[in-house]
C-alpha cells in the first residue's frame, strides 16, 4: 500500500499539470467509490493538488450560485493509480473507476483491485488527517518524546498509527527503527531523549530520501507517469530476513506484530 513518499510523488507530479484546469465533466464509472452524494464538480477549477497523509488531497474552486468549494481526497489503497494525459489517443490502464475530463487533457483514477475511496469535504480542516505530518516543525522531537512517554505499545506498531504520525506504513517504519537502532518490540516509553531524538531524525532522513527516489515499489505502485519507484534498491532490513545485516553481518530476522511482517537486525538495534 503506498506510503507517505509514494502518495508525495504523485501529489507532486499532479500539481503543476492540473492546477488551474477547469474540468468539463467527471463521470464516477464505479458505484462502489460513491461516499455519500455525489457533489456536482463540472463546470469548478483545480486549485491545488497536495498529500494529505497517505491520500492525494485535490482542491476544486467554487461553482455559481453559492457552490461553494470541494476537497477531494483519493486513498490509493493497493493498486489504485491516478494519471493524466493529454494526448488524444490514449489507451487507459484496465479497471477505470473515474474519469475527469479538463480543458486539457482528462485525469483517470484507475484500481484494478476496487479498494482505493474517493472521500469528498466541505472545508479544507475536514479532511485533515488526525495525526501530523512526519515531515513536518509540528513533529518535533519535543512532542513525539511526549507522545511516547506514555506509551507501552511496541513502538513499531506506535510509528504506524495515523493519529500520531500520517503517512508511515510498514515498509518505512522497519526502515526508520534501523537507521535509529531502536528494536520494533521495545514500548515506546522505553526510548530515552537521545533515542527519540535519534527516531525523529531519522524518520525525517528516509521519508526525504525515500521521496526522492518516488518512493519504493515491490508489485503494484507505480507513479502518475506509469513509471516504479527505486527506494527498494536502498532498504537495509525490509524483505531481507536472514541476509547479513550491511552494519553488523548479523542475519536480519522477521516477527510479526500486528498481522505485519516486521524486519529488524537483533544486533544493531537495541
Amino acid at each position: 500500500m503506498p506510503e507517505l513518499p509514494e502518495v508525495e510523488t504523485i501529489a507532486r507530479q499532479l500539481a503543476p499539470v492540473l492546477t488551474g484546469r477547469a474540468v468539463r465533466r467527471f463521470a464516477l464509472v464505479d458505484p462502489m467509490l460513491r461516499d455519500g452524494p455525489v457533489p456536482r464538480v463540472a463546470g469548478r477549477r483545480i486549485d491545488g493538488v497536495r498529500r494529505s497523509g497517505k491520500r492525494v488531497l485535490l482542491a476544486f474552486g467554487a461553482r455559481g450560485g453559492g457552490d461553494g468549494p470541494l476537497w477531494l481526497a483519493v486513498h490509493l489503497r493497493m493498486t489504485g493509480r491516478l494519471l493524466w494525459t493529454d494526448a488524444a489517443r490514449f489507451v487507459a490502464p484496465s479497471r477505470v473507476r473515474a474519469r475527469f475530463e479538463l480543458d486539457r487533457g482528462r485525469l483517470l483514477f484507475c484500481d484494478t483491485r476496487r479498494l482505493g475511496t474517493f472521500t469528498w469535504y466541505r472545508s479544507e480542516a475536514e479532511a485533515e488527517p488526525e495525526g501530523v505530518d512526519p515531515l513536518s516543525r509540528a513533529a518535533g522531537r519535543a512532542r513525539v518524546g511526549a507522545w511516547l512517554a506514555g506509551s507501552r505499545e511496541p513502538i513499531k506498531t506506535w510509528l504506524m498509527r495515523q493519529d500520531r504520525l500520517a503517512g508511515i506504513g510498514n515498509i518505512y517504519a522497519s526502515e526508520i527503527l534501523f537507521a535509529a537502532g531502536v528494536d520494533p518490540r521495545r514500548p515506546g516509553a522505553s526510548l530515552e531523549v537521545d533515542e527519540v531524538a535519534r527516531l525523529v531524525a531519522a524518520t525525517r532522513t528516509i521519508l526525504r530520501r525515500a521521496i526522492r527516489c518516488s518512493g519504493t515499489t515491490f508489485s503494484d505502485f507505480q507513479d502518475a507517469r506509469g513509471e516504479i519507484g527505486s527506494y527498494g534498491r536502498y532498504l537495509r532490513v525490509y524483505d531481507r530476513e536472514d541476509e547479513p545485516c550491511s552494519r553488523c553481518g548479523t542475519p536480519i530476522r522477521r516477527v510479526v506484530q500486528q498481522q505485519r511482517s516486521t524486519y529488524f537486525c537483533p544486533g544493531c538495534q537495541r
